[in-house]
């Protein structure tokens, strides 16, 4: 079950779902079509810092995620911050901007699931829960103008 959850927190996954809500978000509004596509920035981000922050994941030994997709897997040995917990934050945060307890229960429980897993460490989560929900709040503004 949980790595059905991680699914949604998958770089490729998140990547189709902004790319679908950007379309929705035409035919709605064109102004705010561009702020799931804000998610590229995320990523970008969260890969610089991954590059930058020497945070070990927890041991392969202990790792419990079943491959449910047959891509690449991440390239990087650096666990700060929990990629799959900034984007589907960051997700959330566009999609529910006003309904708090759904952006907060859907970052614990892909937080909960990345620790389960044993992919990350409580600190990568809250990192990763930070950077998506930063990002988000950036790309609101920056779209709304």
């Amino acid at each position: 079950m949980s790595s059905i959850v991680g699914l949604f927190g998958r770089a490729e996954v998140d990547a189709g779902i902004a790319l679908g809500l950007a379309v929705a978000r035409v035919r709605r509004s064109k102004r705010d079509a561009i702020i799931p596509l804000f998610i590229v920035a995320a990523i970008l981000i969260e890969a610089a810092v991954k590059v930058l922050v020497p945070e070990a994941p927890p041991p392969h030994e202990r790792a419990r995620t079943v491959a449910l997709l047959p891509l690449a897997s991440t390239p990087f040995v650096n666990a700060f911050p929990s990629g799959n917990v900034a984007r589907f934050a960051f997700l959330l945060r566009i999609a529910h901007p006003i309904r708090t307890p759904v952006l907060v229960g859907g970052i614990v429980l892909m937080a909960a699931t990345r620790i389960y897993l044993a992919e990350h460490w409580l600190f990568d989560t809250i990192g990763g829960a930070l950077l998506g929900l930063l990002v988000a709040d950036v790309a609101r503004s920056l779209g709304r103008r």
